[in-house]
């Protein structure tokens, strides 16, 4: 980062979005949204959220002054040093580090950081569709910041402005955050420019409230700068003395009164860079001034078409038979610079074609010897005044009820309900669950010939030979993935394949482990399933280590959903497929460590919670007070409880998450603005929803339970079989749309996403949202009356599988964004000499139809997952050649030697692999392909109900609700160890009650003693520091004792 002259030294950097462009080299335009730093006077600024609303700059300033105050300070004389820093220089938290020593990172947690921003931020649709209207092939959208610089510490330079992205959802919309770290002067301009790679030539045009900053600019040269002319609703101090107000003649300004007026306002065709520096006072009535031009928004934008017009050109014709054909590939490039490199790369092997190259052949051919992991250090011994251990029997802790039970709720007492009026009115819908179901269940997969062959047909030994190689392929490719997990990170969340190292994202008990426990059983892998249950054995709940992937550093909050639906749904199928009374009673355990999550006023559960939390608290202050939750999240764990009370006969766990189903019924579902749809935010409590309307990301799973809790609860309630079609009418009325794009691929469908208002899509194909065709197939056999949809459900599942095929590597991207039909931007403009202007060929990046992409690939299963209910309800068995194309590419590309790695571009040959293999690798996606290629036999979804993470729970008869171990005999079965049979060697917890700390536990808990780290509620990531012997250890329990004496 370039040093500026003046003053202190400064600098200016940046930090990239996800999925944004640093550079804007090749770009004619740029957009500047600036989002100032959370210290008063640089106050946080209101340009995306009024403080008239909000009040945040009363909450940021009585923080401040708490914090003055901690220095000795009375309230004057707390005022005044705050006023004479700000002044002195430019930030109060400047003068504090040079004459207080104070810790940036205190003064940041204490008052940046603690303002209550998911409680008072909303996003705004029209301003996000604004936005995302921009076309990104010709402008650049960075955020602008003049937030403090840490040389340590460069992640609180940004800190403030991502959240707030984060929160009114315009991070995947921003490029890139580009920070100075003090009033910007003239430099910092010049050095914004650098930072990005502007070009040379560009004009800019400037907008910011404070008249110092409008001449900086206009002395460097940028243009026609205007600034906000604003009411002041309060002035703590006379910090904006300084500003001086240029006429409005002097910059030709005109007024906007917010920024949704951009449209109507913006600058002229001469615009090269157009600059948003929105940096406004959060104490201000905004008014923002622009130069004024008409009609040239829309050279920045999509042409905006009326509501019908826009309807007409996406809706999806449901009974279209239309289907890919191969035609279709290889898809027409707008980008074919990589098409080359593409054909060296593919000289002995097409994947695309399903042919895999001899030398990844080899390795899937000759899989790694399962070994045991290798030997640990020695686990260092906890002494029970350091850690205090939570047995936990089913004698003891486990429910009082029999499995039986659960076929008489009714027997069980409604529990008194501590919440005040109107909430604790809620009853469980006894009744309807106390009686059998009506009907036997439909058949949900096709009835095909032979189901215990592999082809599943009579007397095709070919095509059995064929797809039972395929099967052993898939299985040899998990061995190796598994293999090096166990021999590099055994005992971690998950293996960072590439480095070999272990990583921990979800609360370091091993959730590869637990994850994969009912792949390993499905794959007939016996011993190593014995090798897991013992570490299921050891794992402690109460020890959290290791970072969340999704949340942050971690703090010893664990991620309510993330936990259930890995762990607890892990268990579960275990228990399921083996009767392991091991895996029930850990299921039950977790289970109640997790309940107190649901104890809200509304139900729904929070998203993270501390496990034995010591906190207070009652009717007027209780858990997630007016906290937002995301969709997904709060819905999501619905077949993981509703199986657990049908194991145990406890209905408390089904109260739990029924509850939640009858409060977004009976509360949100009349609030939508697209028929039933809800979208990715809910504030319960206020009953108002925010966010975007997807079947994508943040949504997902909440439509997927509703079909599958109809299926697991034998549709004893009708409430789920309503919810579900009431939403994918909704769907097909708001988001199920054509794409017609591709000259190529006229069938293609998509699944778009849009912010409540009709005329507005993004028309987004989300690798997320590719569960949908599996989903929209398995509610076709469920329910009769949806039969139409399996014809909806195979368009949107060829779409996903177009998605891979088109790409250089064949394996689908993070997200594709299509040109609407009648987007103004297309096709390319050609001028002719005599100034008309027609339309040129098609635009695309890098397919043409395409504006643009995440090639990313995390190891994802949503494509091969409604690939896997295709063939196995149509029995069509092009399925399982698309498939095979699928994992062939998948094997081309991310095969290493320790497992398989994500790739960081799916659009390049050679694409950039990734040092991550997420869990769900070998929990969901190598599951999908093995049962794509198994007998139609093994795990029916005639007999199991999947989870969201591919876990098989038993479904029930038309009187009976399943029995644990009672599975068909197409499953390999599986023997218990013997009482004999020595207990692993890779544990930490032998010869201790059940919860005794996993040796990887042990490791951790002595590197926080190293550390002098408290053992609970403030977890580290898992190093590669050396292991400490027990001498080590046992004097740094010595020595903490006496720091604690």
């Amino acid at each position: 980062m370039p040093a500026l002259s003046k003053p202190w030294n400064a600098y200016v950097g940046f930090e990239p979005c996800e999925g944004g462009n640093l550079s804007a080299h090749d770009v004619d335009a740029i957009v500047w949204l600036d989002i100032g730093a959370c210290t008063p006077p640089l106050t946080p600024d209101n340009t995306l959220y009024s403080h008239k609303e909000t009040r945040i700059m009363d909450l940021m300033e009585g923080k401040i002054r708490q914090y003055f105050h901690a220095l000795g300070l009375d309230g004057d004389a707390a005022e005044k040093l705050h006023k004479y820093y700000y002044h002195e220089y430019g930030l109060a938290i400047r003068g504090l580090m040079k004459h207080h020593t104070i810790d940036p990172l205190d003064y940041d947690r204490k008052c940046d950081m603690a303002l209550p921003l998911e409680d008072i931020l909303r996003p705004c649709g029209k301003l996000i569709d604004m936005l995302r209207r921009i076309d990104k092939n010709k402008f650049r959208i960075y955020a602008l910041t003049n937030a403090y610089k840490l040389v340590c510490c460069t992640m609180l330079t940004t800190q403030h402005a991502k959240r707030v992205l984060r929160l009114l959802q315009l991070d995947t919309l921003v490029d890139a955050i580009v920070f100075c770290d003090y009033t910007p002067e003239s430099e910092f301009y010049l050095a914004a420019e650098q930072a990005v790679q502007a070009k040379d030539t560009a004009r800019h045009y400037f907008v910011d409230d404070s008249a110092n900053n409008v001449k900086a600019a206009h002395r460097l040269g940028w243009q026609s700068c205007g600034m906000y002319r604003y009411l002041l609703t309060a002035v703590y101090f006379d910090e904006n003395a300084h500003i001086q107000h240029p006429s409005a003649a002097e910059n030709k300004l005109t007024t906007i009164s917010d920024l949704l007026q951009l449209p109507r306002v913006w600058p002229g065709a001469t615009v090269w860079i157009v600059v948003l520096f929105a940096c406004i006072r959060g104490f201000m009535y905004l008014r923002v001034h622009f130069t004024y031009r008409e009609d040239d928004w829309n050279r920045l934008v999509q042409v905006e078409l009326p509501k019908e017009a826009v309807d007409s050109a996406y809706a999806m014709n449901i009974s279209s038979t239309i289907t890919l054909t191969p035609a279709a590939f290889p898809p027409p490039m707008a980008d074919t610079s990589g098409v080359d490199a593409m054909k060296n790369a593919y000289a002995q092997g097409d994947p695309h074609a399903g042919v895999i190259q001899p030398k990844i052949m080899a390795l899937l051919q000759s899989p790694p010897v399962l070994a045991s992991p290798p030997w640990p250090a020695e686990a260092p011994s906890i002494a029970e005044d350091m850690w205090s251990m939570h047995p936990w029997s089913f004698e003891k802790n486990g429910s009082k009820t029999l499995p039986a039970d659960a076929l008489h709720p009714e027997r069980q007492a409604v529990v008194d309900d501590w919440r005040p009026s109107p909430y604790n009115r809620w009853t469980p819908p006894l009744a309807n669950l106390s009686r059998a179901a009506k009907t036997e269940r439909p058949r949900i997969q096709f009835a095909f010939e032979n189901e215990a062959a592999h082809s599943g047909r009579i007397h095709d030994p070919v095509r059995d030979s064929l797809i039972a190689e395929r099967q052993n392929l898939v299985k040899s490719a998990f061995i190796r993935a598994w293999q090096g997990y166990k021999k590099n990170a055994w005992g971690a969340d998950e293996l960072r394949p590439v480095s070999q190292q272990p990583n921990n994202n979800f609360n370091g008990w091993g959730a590869t482990i637990v994850d994969a426990l009912d792949t390993l059983l499905v794959m007939g892998l016996h011993e190593e399933y014995n090798l897991a249950r013992n570490h299921v054995h050891d794992i402690d709940f109460y020890f959290v280590g290791g970072e969340r992937s999704a949340y942050g550093f971690s703090d010893g909050r664990i991620p309510v959903f993330e936990t259930a639906i890995r762990y607890l749904g892990g268990f579960l199928s275990a228990y399921d497929l083996t009767a392991d009374t091991l895996m029930r009673d850990r299921a039950e355990e977790l289970a109640q460590l997790i309940l107190p999550a649901f104890d809200t006023l509304s139900g729904l559960p929070v998203g993270r919670m501390v496990f034995d939390d010591k906190a207070e608290y009652t009717a007027e202050s209780p858990r997630g007070k007016s906290e937002s939750v995301v969709l997904a999240e709060a819905t999501s764990m619905l077949l993981e409880f509703t199986r657990l009370w049908q194991v145990t006969g406890n209905r408390t766990y089904f109260d739990r998450v029924q509850r939640v189903t009858d409060f977004i019924d009976r509360n949100l579902t009349h609030r939508s603005a697209m028929g039933t749809l809800l979208p990715t935010h809910i504030y319960p409590e206020q009953g108002s929803l925010s966010g975007k309307y997807t079947l994508g990301g943040q949504t997902d799973s909440y439509y997927e339970y509703l079909v599958k809790e109809h299926q697991l609860t034998g549709g004893r309630l009708e409430q789920y079989a309503r919810m579900y079609s009431d939403a994918v009418d909704s769907a097909f009325d708001h988001l199920l749309k054509e794409a017609l794009v591709v000259p190529t691929a006229p069938s293609l469908a998509l699944s778009v996403e849009s912010y409540g208002q009709a005329a507005y899509y993004n028309a987004k194909l989300e690798h997320l949202g590719c569960f949908v065709g599996g989903m929209l197939a398995l509610g076709s056999r469920l329910l009769p009356e949806r039969r139409r949809d399996l014809n909806v459900a195979r368009r949107l599942t060829e779409t996903c599988w177009w998605a891979y095929n088109s790409t250089l590597t064949g394996i689908g991207p993070e997200d594709l964004e299509f040109y609407g039909p009648n987007d103004s931007d297309r096709y390319k403009v050609i001028e002719i000499d005599d100034g008309t202007r027609r339309r040129g060929r098609l635009n695309g990046n890098p397919l043409v139809g395409v504006r643009g992409s995440n090639g990313r690939y995390q190891n994802r299963p949503e494509t091969i997952e409604s690939v896997l209910y295709m063939y196995r309800i149509t029995g069509d068995p092009a399925w399982q050649e698309r498939g095979w194309q699928m994992f062939a590419s998948w094997m081309t590309h991310g095969l290493v030697s320790a497992g398989v790695a994500a790739l960081h571009d799916v659009h390049a040959v050679p694409s950039p692999q990734a040092d991550s293999m997420e869990s769900f690798t070998l929990a969901e996606t190598f599951k999908y392909y093995y049962l794509l290629f198994s007998p139609p036999n093994l795990v029916s979804f005639d007999d199991f109900v999947f989870t969201t993470e591919a876990h098989p729970l038993l479904a029930p008869s038309q009187h009976h609700w399943g029995v644990p171990g009672r599975v068909p005999s197409s499953f390999p079965h599986w023997t218990p160890p013997s009482a004999e049979q020595p207990g692993s060697a890779y544990t930490g917890g032998e010869h201790r009650a059940r919860g005794g700390l996993t040796n990887s536990q042990k490791q951790e808990m002595a590197r926080r003693l190293h550390n002098e780290l408290p053992l609970a509620h403030q977890p580290q990531g898992v190093g590669n520091e050396e292991h400490l012997s027990p001498e080590q250890y046992a004097q740094l329990i010595d020595r903490l004792k006496e720091t604690q004496h």
